[in-house]
């Protein structure tokens, strides 16, 4: 069993070059394919750029606030509890229309 509090985990740097994640799972801390599990927080006009992971699937839960995410060439404003998922190797790209905070998943596909 793996426990944790959200708000005791120190914010680290998204690999994406803006917002701050708290980690709940990372990559082998267990058994399944999932590569991380984490909260993600955007200020208003913060974005990524367009990229791609070509082993993992991603799944974004919206918590608070709202956001602008392009999956492919579809591009739609996702509010609290909006969901979206990006297929491995699908280019994708977020912008924060509001501060906004989202529940990360990572799924390696094998």
């Amino acid at each position: 069993m793996r426990k944790a509090d959200l708000n005791s985990i120190a914010p680290q740097p998204t690999s994406h070059g803006c917002g701050m994640k708290r980690v709940l799972v990372s990559n082998g801390d267990v058994s399944s394919p999932v590569t991380q599990i984490a909260v993600t927080s955007l200020v208003k006009g913060e974005r990524t750029g367009r990229h791609s992971h070509p082993t993992m699937d991603e799944f974004f839960l919206v918590r608070r606030g709202s956001i602008r995410i392009t999956v492919g060439e579809d591009t739609e404003v996702f509010g609290a509890d909006g969901f979206v998922s990006v297929p491995a190797g699908t280019a994708h790209e977020m912008e924060a229309v509001t501060d906004c905070e989202i529940l990360t998943i990572g799924c390696a596909v094998v």
